[in-house]
């Protein structure tokens, strides 16, 4: 006899499949794009102009948003750039390669739909990519590049979990998290959350385990290892980006107070210079938004 499943036992298991959906459509999740470490490889080998040019030009989608974006919207200003060439003199290796970086994860933020939310998250995602630099330059961080990716990809896990919320409970991530923790909020929800969904889609894209850990790690950088500090970091800039970025999550964000929160003080930054990053900040916000138009 075929005995009948308790109403806790089918929610349970609802549950166990919800999350198993959501492992599944992460594993299944495109490759980052090979373009990315291929420039990255060729700016460390010192590799001609010519030699970058030929390898981004392969992507013809990228080429034409380089030269966009290189015109000036992410830093307040505009230039005549009428080619990939004019786009990359004027960029440098290390813009260039921010550029390319921003160019291929947009591609899956895209990939959730065109709506209000998805905007916010990428507008979001980005702030805090620039957020992340204006740190490690005022803390002397030389790894600005890795920093700025992880701190770029560092909700990735959202655009995952966001489709599920929509389709199974009917709400939107922010709604989820209410006024509460957002990571305990998601586990309680869907069993797990963007923090280690993202740790997830980083390891099956075989991304370096410092750029993992701080994605898996920038709500809580102490467990991050000796990573710790790229951690730390993308954990400052998203923090300060939530005030910063007018979302419905940062409705939720608490006030910042430097002087109590353990990351911000063992990093040694003080509300003042919290507050110097944000006016920074601030000054590219209006060209994020030009570039996400684009």
């Amino acid at each position: 006899m075929i005995r009948e499943l308790s109403n806790n036992e089918v929610n349970a298991l609802h549950y166990e499949l919800l999350m198993r959906d959501i492992i599944s459509a992460a594993e299944k999740l495109p490759p980052f794009p090979d373009v990315a470490w291929k420039i990255t490889s060729l700016i460390r080998k010192m590799a001609p102009p010519k030699e970058l040019e030929s390898v981004i030009r392969l992507d013809q989608a990228l080429s034409a948003r380089i030269i966009r974006l290189s015109q000036g919207v992410c830093f307040g200003r505009r230039y005549d750039v009428r080619s990939l060439q004019d786009a990359m003199l004027l960029l440098g290796n290390k813009r260039l390669l921010q550029v390319i970086i921003s160019t291929c994860a947009s591609r899956y933020f895209e990939r959730v739909g065109c709506g209000q939310d998805e905007r916010d998250m990428w507008e979001h995602s980005v702030a805090t990519a620039l957020m992340s630099e204006i740190v490690c330059r005022s803390l002397g961080h030389k790894k600005i590049i890795t920093v700025y990716t992880a701190a770029l990809l560092h909700d990735i896990g959202k655009t995952i979990l966001s489709i599920y919320a929509k389709i199974y409970l009917h709400q939107n991530l922010h709604r989820i998290r209410g006024n509460g923790n957002c990571i305990k909020s998601e586990q309680r929800a869907m069993g797990i959350d963007h923090q280690e969904l993202g740790g997830m889609i980083a390891r099956n894209w075989k991304f370096p385990a410092e750029l993992t850990a701080a994605i898996q790690h920038h709500h809580d950088p102490e467990r991050a290892g000796q990573y710790k500090d790229i951690a730390s970091i993308v954990y400052v800039a998203n923090e300060l980006a939530e005030l910063a970025v007018d979302t419905p999550e940062s409705a939720h964000a608490p006030t910042i107070d430097p002087e109590r929160d353990p990351i911000f003080r063992q990093m040694g930054i003080s509300l003042k210079m919290a507050e110097e990053f944000l006016v920074l900040l601030t000054k590219n916000l209006h060209g994020v938004k030009r570039m996400l138009a684009g």
